[in-house]
């Protein structure tokens, strides 16, 4: 009993020293870690300014992840068990009772029993002088190292160079194609109809082989490109069954004109034989009617007969495949102005706006030919003078005048041709640049004051400009002064530094209105 008891109070006295030492081997891995999580920082941030590496921040937590780790395996497989407390407990106590006690802890000899009494009562007058032992907590070689490299670390992280800025812009493109295609997975599952979903889905996988958000906005304009253009393909069919029936209804083939209306194939097909069999007793007008569609002269054989069945099949299901063009092309719209926004908000302006708003590009084009509705264009008014409100100079057959209205509704600048009383002026909108109004100089010498030095910093001062007279134009066509206007932009901007997304949005425009290009 007398010796149990003795255990315990053995036992007793050596845990707090433990607990010491767990301590103390705590700061003493803390410490390291903090070394090597300022080498590992210092290092991947000199890597990433030589190498272009997207989302750092990812390898900065998996860096952290694995160092502490280490950390925790470390702590575990160097935790302190009982013999090395029992090593230090022994260095206060004379005559090593401490550690004699501790081998012949688990012994029932009579002697072992009064051995750990003795070095329980010895180890009890050591206690305050061993709790209270010199502890070697901080290690300072091991904290300036730690120091260095960590401030080495965030001055290479507070000073990013062009590699690090690069890998920042690929982060957010990389996030911005993500957001794409997931916009486009939700609208792929908003679809229920097959052949939308089948648009969407190639456009999601093209989107997704492009490795820049800006390719992956051409991507998408290409894709809604390619749906206009298969519209436009069934809006012909339409157009072309539409003229075809009107012809048969002209020239007395109502019949048919009736089953194309209701649409109802299999009495279309039985139609279509009877007057291939009839062909003789028709009339020539019916004969050209009947070929129309088919673009064929004479009697058809069974092979064109069919071939016929299927255009006008293929015409018939134009409509509804129409709508579906037109879905696909929304959603693409959609998703395509979604990404322009973003791209704008996290400063990544696209070259060209690849996408409009729906209410802007309604409205392209519909002043491509404004006719004034006073007007003659043949100029015929004889010795009288015209004066119209618009701005613009045209030269009649007489000694009339005018000037063209011709305002388009669309947006931008262009030029629309207007028909005034003896001539045609340049108005506003998305039509034709044939011709511009090019101002005359004011006879007398002409001096050009050119200031060659270099722009400073700082707010503009206020400019203003006098009136002065002004002259009529004279009419130009657009084609000879592009050029000039073009070199006149050319060397103001060689003065002026532009910022590089504004430097390519100009460029795109004169690129877009090169007349040689049109």
């Amino acid at each position: 009993m007398k010796q149990m008891e003795d255990r315990h109070q053995f036992e007793k006295l050596i845990k707090p020293i433990q607990r010491q030492l767990l301590f103390q081997l705590i700061i003493k891995e803390v410490q390291l870690l903090l070394i090597f999580a300022g080498a590992t920082s210092f290092l991947l941030l000199l890597i990433a300014r030589i190498l272009v590496i997207p989302f750092l921040k990812y390898y900065f937590i998996l860096m952290f992840i694995v160092l502490f780790s280490i950390f925790i395996i470390r702590i575990w497989k160097n935790h302190p068990n009982m013999q090395k407390a029992v090593s230090i407990y022994n260095q206060f106590v004379p005559d090593d009772r401490v550690v004699t006690a501790f081998n012949f802890l688990k012994t029932d000899s009579i002697m072992a029993e009064l051995q750990l009494a003795d070095a329980v009562k010895n180890m009890k007058k050591s206690q305050d002088i061993v709790r209270k032992r010199k502890k070697n907590y901080l290690y300072p070689k091991w904290l300036l190292i730690s120091f260095v490299l960590t401030s080495l670390a965030v001055l290479l992280f507070f000073s990013p160079n062009e590699k690090i800025n690069s890998a920042k812009q690929q982060e957010k493109e990389i996030k911005l194609v993500a957001e794409t295609e997931k916009k486009l997975k939700e609208e792929i599952k908003k679809e229920k109809d097959p052949n939308v979903k089948k648009a969407l889905k190639e456009a999601l996988e093209k989107v997704a082989e492009q490795k820049s958000v800006e390719e992956a906005l051409k991507e998408l304009a290409k894709q809604k490109k390619e749906l206009e253009l298969k519209a436009l393909k069934e809006k012909e069919k339409q157009l072309a069954l539409e003229n075809w029936k009107q012809d048969l209804k002209n020239n007395g083939l109502t019949d048919l004109e009736k089953m194309l209306n209701q649409k109802n194939l299999a009495a279309i097909e039985k139609e279509l034989a009877k007057l291939n069999e009839k062909w003789n007793e028709l009339n020539e007008e019916q004969k050209n009617a009947f070929n129309q569609l088919a673009e064929n002269e004479g009697q058809l054989t069974e092979e064109e007969l069919a071939k016929l069945m299927e255009q006008i099949e293929n015409a018939l299901e134009s409509e509804e495949f129409l709508a579906q063009l037109a879905a696909a092309q929304q959603a693409l719209q959609n998703v395509g102005l979604a990404m322009q926004n973003q791209m704008a908000a996290n400063g990544l302006p696209p070259g060209q706006l690849a996408f409009t708003p729906s209410g802007q590009s309604s409205q392209q084009g519909t002043g491509a030919n404004g006719q004034q509705g006073a007007s003659n264009s043949n100029g015929q008014q004889q010795g009288q003078n015209n004066q119209n409100s618009n701005n613009g100079n045209g030269n009649g057959s007489g000694n009339g005048n005018g000037n063209g209205a011709g305002a388009g509704s669309g947006s931008g600048s262009g030029s629309g041709n207007g028909q005034g009383l003896g001539g045609t002026g340049a108005g506003k909108g998305q039509g034709s640049r044939e011709l511009l109004t090019i101002p005359n100089h004011l006879e007398g010498l002409t001096n050009i004051e050119t200031d060659q030095g270099l722009l400073g910093e700082g707010n503009a001062a206020e400019q203003t400009e006098g009136t002065g007279p002004v002259l009529k134009g004279t009419i130009r066509p657009y084609s000879e002064v592009f050029g000039t206007y073009e070199k006149a932009y050319r060397q103001s901007t060689e003065r002026y530094k532009l910022p590089s997304d504004l430097e390519e949005i100009v460029k795109n425009y004169f690129t877009n209105i090169d007349p040689n290009k049109e």
